[in-house]
This record gives structure tokens, sequence and C-alpha cells, in this order.
């Protein structure tokens, strides 16, 4: 095993520095690492000394503290160095505490309630020593101050079918969705077995549809079912009232798979026209905190995901 170099800097300088780096402020470095100001001045000062070269610039009142490339330099190596022995401390402190890991996880409220919430359930049964937070969040979080170590995103197809426009090339593709028309079992009778008696049903629909797939106007083309009465609308805010009302027997709705995949495994809701579906033209990609993508908790979660979202 090679012997530590008696060069290396003391700790506390490397965080000082690593924090301006990262934040680009003193300020808001010495809020961070509880300490004062100055003494952040004085761990860069002492550090810069120690090397003999500048290792920042200097931000004003109105620029960023940013790296030179020495201190780019150093910064990689930090990161690279630091942030997996800090996972490797967090881990090693757990397990002497025989504490609980907690990981949270963001993803919009539809995905959360009706796909999401039941495999944290199980994730949560297998693996104890993980304790997950499930918070709503439609859009990316803030990975520096919302404290979230995954976010399950909604995106169009778009963006990780190219990679020239994708800018988060590490997405891993979770769920595609698939729509198709679903009703209660209530609702279930010979007459709504053919397309065009559902000029007689209510037909549940978001108030953006944004996608034509989840547009009714589509769907009346696709099946032939006549003109589409604009009464016969009921416009929600979102998916989840939509299969609430869907699975009371209040209407039909345009139901998207994966979401609805309990209900209809448990009967609260049937499938319509079983051969017909169009594609989403979105999907769920799971999506690791960038400094963080390392951890070994978070690959397991999302490895756990991966695997669930496959059968």
């Amino acid at each position: 095993m090679p012997r530590l170099s008696p060069h290396i800097p003391p700790l506390s300088a490397l965080k000082a520095f690593e924090a301006v780096a990262r934040l680009g402020s003193l300020s808001r470095s010495a809020q961070e690492l509880n300490v004062t100001k100055s003494a952040i001045s004085h761990q860069l000062r002492a550090l810069e000394s120690a090397l003999g070269t500048t290792l920042l610039h200097r931000g004003g009142t109105t620029s960023r503290a940013s790296p030179t490339p020495a201190g780019q330099e150093l910064l990689l190596a930090i990161e690279a160095s630091l942030i997996p022995l800090g996972e490797a401390c967090e881990r090693i402190t757990m397990r002497r505490r025989k504490r609980r890991r907690t990981l949270t996880v963001s993803a919009n409220a539809p995905f959360s309630s009706l796909w999401l919430a039941p495999h944290v359930v199980e994730f949560s049964t297998r693996h104890p020593e993980i304790a997950v937070n499930l918070r709503v969040f439609d859009d990316e979080p803030d990975w520096q101050n919302d404290t979230i170590d995954i976010a399950i995103l909604r995106v169009p197809l778009t963006d990780v079918s190219n990679d020239t426009q994708n800018p988060h090339p590490s997405d891993r593709a979770l769920v595609r969705e698939i729509v198709f028309p679903v009703c209660s079992p209530l609702l279930m009778d010979p007459r709504i077995a053919t397309p065009q008696t559902l000029t007689e049903h209510r037909l549940l629909q978001e108030e953006h549809t944004s996608s034509p797939e989840i547009d009714w106007q589509t769907w009346f083309a696709l099946l032939g079912a006549g003109p589409l009465q604009e009464q016969n609308l009921v416009r929600l805010s979102s998916f989840n009232p939509i299969i609430g009302a869907a699975i009371a027997g209040k209407g039909v709705a345009l139901g998207r798979s994966p979401l609805i995949d309990f209900d209809l495994a448990h009967g609260r809701l049937v499938r319509l026209f079983p051969e017909h579906e169009l594609p989403g033209s979105w999907q769920f990609v799971i999506r690791l905190h960038p400094e963080r993508s390392s951890d070994p908790t978070l690959i397991q979660f999302q490895t756990f995901m991966l695997e669930r979202s496959a059968i």
C-alpha cells in the first residue's frame, strides 16, 4: 500500500477551498461551514502559501470567485477523494450507531401516488436500514438547497433520445407512458364496448393537453367515434383527480400506464378497446444527485426501481 504524501494540506483548508470554489462566495462558504468569513480567508491564504500558487480568482461585489487552472486541478482531486471519503465515514458511523440512512426522493404528484409509493414501501420492507422520504416536486429540484438525493422526472422523449440535446446524459429511463381509455367496472356494459357509445358518457380530460395522446379529440378520430361533443368533456387540473373520478364511476378517462397499473391489476379500472393504444410523448427518468451519483445507497435505490419498472 503506498503511503500518503507528506505534502497534503490540512483538511480544514481543503474544505474551505472546495466550498468557495463551488459556491463562488466567501460569505456563503463561511455560512455553510459554520465559521467566520475571515476564517475562510485565512484558510485560503494559508493554502495558497503552502502550494506556492494562486488557487482562486477572487470575486468582487458583482462577480463570483472562480478557480484558476491550478485551483481547478486541486478541485478535481478534492472531489475525487474527499467526497468518497466523507461517504465512507458516514457509512461507518451509521453502522456503528445502528442508525438508518435517510434517502429523500422527489417526483410529481401523480407518479408519486400512483406508481412510486407502493414500490417505495416494498423497497423499505426489503431494506429496513434505509429510511425513504418521498417529496412532491413537479420540476428538477435545486440540488444545492432542496436536500434531494434522487429525482424522478417526467421529461419529453426528445430530452433522452437525442444525446446532443440531453443535458443529463447519465439519466436512466424508468418508464414510458402508454395511453388508452379506461373506466370503472361500474360503467361496463355491452353498449360501452363500441366507440360510438362514448358520446353517451362523461369524458374526463386534463386541462393542459399539450400532448395529443391525452386529448379526446385525438381518440375520437382514432376510434371513429363521431364528433366530440364539448358538453361531454369534464376538464380537471391534473391526472390524480381524473383517475379518482374514473374509479368512482363518474366518467371515462384516458389512462396512462404504468401510473394506472395497480388500479387495473386490482380491478378498480378496466381497459376499453384493448386493441387501441397510443405511445406517450413523455417518459420518466431517474436522476441521481450530481455530486453523489456514486453513493451506494442511491445506486441501490435506482437499481431496485429499474428492476420494478421492468416487471
